[in-house]
């Protein structure tokens, strides 16, 4: 597949199951203008970077997303090194699992500011470069959970919900700079957290799925690539939908 995209794209949590996999997508595409976030190990996307002839140390970016200040010198750093961002892809977050009246504050305010905070410092950090170039795609990521709700999952699902706001209300402060901001509701797919679930239980999740399975990660790509590309200008606000029927 190939993909228009006109400018340097930023995936955040790019060593994850489906960060990874986009990265992948991307770079067999034959984008190699990326910026690659990780927090902690980046075996695998050092891999994927090398095996596509680019230096890892020049790609990847390291940074807790939940700090203001490491965001924003995240954001020094790529400028310096690869310019101005196109598209950005928040992906990053975590999950835990505990009944309501069993989590902790922290536990709540940990998870919130994994996924919700974390979105918005990096969305925050290069919307005045897109403004400026009065052009750029946001692609957020939530999932299936905050429209149907899990035992356990409260705090990540309010999270996920937040993201969904914060998408809609974005899309219309910056629309008239020409920059589109999307939200991809993910159903489950079979990498990222998904990882940590027992296999009784994944068994009822597919159950539950009308097409019986997970998602592959590779099924997320297109979907992405379409919403980075020149193709997509007029879907803005968007909440899509990908989960194999489950919602």
């Amino acid at each position: 597949m190939t993909t228009t995209i006109p400018g340097l794209v930023l995936i955040t949590g790019a060593n994850g199951g489906l960060g990874s996999r986009l990265v992948e997508g991307l770079l067999e595409s034959g984008v190699t203008n990326i910026a690659c976030h990780y927090r902690s190990s980046t075996n695998v996307i050092t891999k994927l970077l090398e095996a596509h002839g680019l230096p890892a140390e020049r790609h990847l970016f390291q940074a807790e997303l939940t700090d203001e200040a490491e965001v924003q010198a995240m954001g020094q750093a790529i400028a310096d090194r690869l310019g101005p961002v196109w598209g950005l892809v928040n992906i990053a977050g975590r999950s835990s699992n505990s009944m309501s009246w069993k989590l902790s504050t922290q536990e709540f305010i940990n998870i919130v500011h994994a996924n919700l905070l974390s979105t918005f410092l990096v969305t925050r950090e290069f919307l005045p470069g897109m403004r400026e170039k009065e052009g750029g795609r946001i692609i957020n990521v939530s999932s299936v959970i905050a429209h149907t709700g899990i035992a356990g999952a409260s705090h990540y699902c309010a999270a996920k919900a937040g993201i969904e706001g914060f998408t809609k209300a974005v899309a219309q402060e910056v629309a008239s700079k020409n920059i589109t901001v999307n939200c991809l509701s993910l159903g489950y797919f079979n990498k990222g957290i998904i990882s940590d679930v027992p296999t009784a239980m994944l068994d009822v999740i597919k159950s539950r799925v009308p097409l019986k399975r997970l998602g592959k990660a590779e099924e997320l790509f297109p979907l992405v690539n379409y919403l980075l590309g020149q193709g997509s200008a007029f879907m803005t606000g968007q909440i899509l939908h990908l989960n194999g029927g489950l919602y």
